[in-house]
């Protein structure tokens, strides 16, 4: 198996993967980028940008208590690829990312994780 998915064009962002591991390529965050083991995953996590509620609502309030309108920045978390490596963990920003292909990232390299199951 070798597959090339290009997450986003400008700055770069694919994820190379080959039979026993997988190469990140992120211009936007060079420490991402590497070769990594699928034996190293311990977890994968598509996180989609979300409203953060408790940071909203606080900027709200801070804006009312010093004279303003209430009306605070609504702020947001944006889009990301978390992967839980067996010494390190990554956080791939998929900002203008192709998110279809991220979950497509996350279920391949899922599916080559080792199991954590015991055999009986």
């Amino acid at each position: 198996m070798n597959e090339i998915l290009e997450l986003r064009n400008k700055p770069e962002l694919k994820i190379i993967l080959n039979t026993d591991e997988f190469e990140i390529v992120d211009a936007s965050q060079p420490k991402n980028n590497g070769i990594y083991s699928f034996s190293e995953i311990k977890s994968v996590e598509l996180n989609s940008e979300r409203t953060d509620w408790f940071i909203s609502t606080l900027s709200q309030i801070t804006d009312f208590l010093m004279g303003g309108t209430g009306n605070g920045g609504n702020f947001k978390n944006k889009a990301n690829l978390k992967l839980r490596l067996t010494d390190r963990n990554l956080k791939i920003w998929l900002n203008d990312a192709n998110l279809r292909k991220a979950e497509r990232v996350k279920v391949l390299i899922n599916s080559k994780k080792p199991s954590t199951q015991h055999q009986r």
